[in-house]
């Protein structure tokens, strides 16, 4: 398998979450292994940033 990042992909140029997301799962792999779809990407971060929302909530329910 290729590297991702190969001289025409680091132009400074800007990526959709998906783009990200797949980078991310894929460790920086394949940029299109989640599709095209920008709700995909959308899709994972809203899911992480709940997650990540609902367990400060939970901390401080229980503090108190």
């Amino acid at each position: 398998m290729a590297p991702i990042f190969t001289v025409e992909f680091n132009q400074f140029s800007t990526i959709n979450a998906t783009k990200a997301w797949s980078l991310f799962f894929s460790l920086s792999q394949n940029d299109k292994h989640l599709g095209e779809d920008p709700m995909i990407g959308r899709y994972f971060t809203v899911g992480l940033l709940g997650a990540v929302i609902a367990g400060i909530v939970e901390v401080f329910l229980s503090a108190a």
